[in-house]
C-alpha cells in the first residue's frame, strides 16, 4: 500500500498552546486579501494573462494558523482527533533517522513494519528489475529520503482499510506528491549546498499531514485531490468547504502530535509562497526561515506536479510558466531569498538526469 493513516490513540496532548493563543512570527500578519497589506507595483506581472494572475493570488484570502478565530481553531482540532496517533516510528522519523545505518537499525527492530516496507518496494507501483529482499537493499536502490517516505506510509497502513476506494486514490496521490518532495528536497539540498539536507527532506516529508486530516475527517474531501488539481483550487476547495487549509491543518495535528516545533512551524509557513509576492514574504518570515520556505515550497510543487499531472521528465517544469498560479511567484522568490544556484540547478542538464532517475523507479 502506498499511503497510511497513523496507529495507536494518545494518552496526553501536547502543552503547547493553540493557534488562537500563539503569535507566530512566521505567520502572515492580517487575515484580509494579500493584495491589500502593501501598494506596491505589479513587477511580476508583465503581459495580460501575468497581470490577471497576480491579481487573483494577491486578493486570495489565504487563512493562516496563527489568525484563525477559535471556531476555526476547534475545527482543526476536531479534524485532528479522527485521526488516530502515531506509531511511534512516526516520531523517530521526524527527529532523524538520516543514515542508512539508523533506518535499518529501526526496521530491525519491528519485522512487520519491515515486511510492510518490503511488500511496498517489491509491489507493482515500483519498476524493479529483481526483487528487493532486505531494507538495506531498499535503502541502497532508493535512498534514505525515499525509504523514510515508506517507512511513514507502512508504519500506519492498516488504518486505511476501512477507507472508500476514492479516499484511497486521494491518499494515494497525497502520499506521492510528499514522497517525491521530500526525496527531490534531499537532491536539491545535496547539490546545492544547504548545510541540512536531510532536514529539508524530513520536514517536506511531514506536509501532508493536513491533507490526511482532510481525506479522513471530511466526507467529499477527496474530490479536492482529484487529478489536474493546482495547489490553489485545492486551497480554494479546502477554504470554502471547511473555513481551513491543508496548512491550518496540518500544523495542528503536528502539534497535537508532539513533532518538532521547527516541522510544525514549516506546514504552519507552507503556503505562504503561493500568494506573497517576493517583497512581502520575507517581511512576514523570520530571517533564518525563509530560505527553507521558498525551497519547501518548491519541492512541494514538484511532488504535486509528479501527482497530479504526471510530471515525468524536470526539464518539462517551467519555473516561468505565467498560467501555473503555484510557480507564479517561485523564480522571484528564490532570486530574492538569494538562491539563484537552485534557478541554475533546475536548468541544469545533470541534475535533471539526476531526479529524472529517481522517478524512473516509480512505475507511475
Amino acid at each position: 500500500m502506498l499511503f497510511g493513516l497513523f496507529g495507536r490513540k494518545k494518552k496526553n496532548a501536547d502543552k503547547r498552546p493553540k493557534p488562537t493563543s500563539r503569535s507566530s512570527e512566521s505567520a502572515s500578519k492580517p487575515s484580509r486579501p494579500f493584495g491589500q497589506l502593501l501598494d506596491e507595483p505589479a513587477d511580476e506581472a508583465t503581459s495580460e494573462l501575468s497581470q490577471e494572475m497576480y491579481r487573483s493570488l494577491t486578493e486570495f484570502n489565504l487563512f493562516v494558523a496563527s489568525y484563525i478565530d477559535e471556531q476555526q481553531a476547534a475545527r482543526a482540532q476536531q479534524l485532528c482527533e479522527k485521526l488516530p496517533d502515531p506509531n511511534p516510528v512516526q516520531a523517530k522519523l521526524a527527529g532523524g533517522l538520516d543514515t542508512p545505518q539508523e533506518l535499518v537499525a529501526t526496521l530491525a527492530a519491528d519485522p512487520g513494519l519491515t515486511a510492510e516496507v518490503l511488500r511496498t518496494v517489491n509491489s507493482a507501483a515500483f519498476s524493479l528489475t529483481s526483487p528487493i529482499s532486505s531494507v538495506q537493499h531498499a535503502v541502497n536502490y532508493l535512498g534514505v529520503s525515499f525509504v523514510k517516505g515508506l517507512v511513514s506510509q507502512a508504519a500506519t497502513a492498516d488504518q486505511t482499510k476501512g477507507c472508500s476506494e476514492a479516499q484511497r486514490t486521494a491518499l494515494q496521490r497525497a502520499w506521492l506528491s510528499t514522497a517525491v518532495a521530500s526525496a527531490f528536497a534531499n537532491l536539491l539540498g545535496q547539490n546545492a549546498g544547504h548545510p541540512r539536507p536531510s532536514v529539508l527532506a524530513t520536514k517536506a516529508l511531514f506536509f501532508n499531514l493536513g491533507d490526511l486530516g482532510f481525506i479522513l475527517g471530511e466526507e467529499s474531501a477527496h474530490t479536492w485531490y482529484a487529478e489536474g488539481m493546482t495547489v490553489l483550487d485545492r486551497i480554494k476547495a479546502q477554504q470554502q468547504g471547511s473555513g481551513l487549509n491543508a496548512a491550518i491543518v496540518g500544523s495542528t495535528l503536528a502539534r497535537s502530535w508532539g513533532l518538532p516545533e521547527d516541522i510544525e512551524r514549516a506546514i504552519a509557513n507552507s503556503m505562504l509562497p503561493l500568494v506573497k509576492t517576493p517583497a512581502q514574504l520575507p517581511r512576514v518570515l523570520q530571517e533564518d526561515e525563509l530560505k527553507d520556505t521558498v525551497l519547501l515550497y518548491l519541492a512541494a510543487r514538484i511532488g504535486d506536479r509528479v501527482a497530479y499531472r504526471g510530471l515525468r521528465d524536470l526539464s518539462e517544469f517551467n519555473l516561468e510558466a505565467e498560467d501555473e498560479p503555484g510557480i507564479f511567484f517561485l523564480k522571484n522568490h528564490l532570486d530574492t531569498s538569494d538562491q539563484k544556484l537552485v534557478i541554475k540547478l533546475l536548468s541544469d542538464t545533470g541534475f535533471r538526469n539526476k531526479f529524472n532517475r529517481l522517478l524512473s523507479t516509480l512505475a507511475i
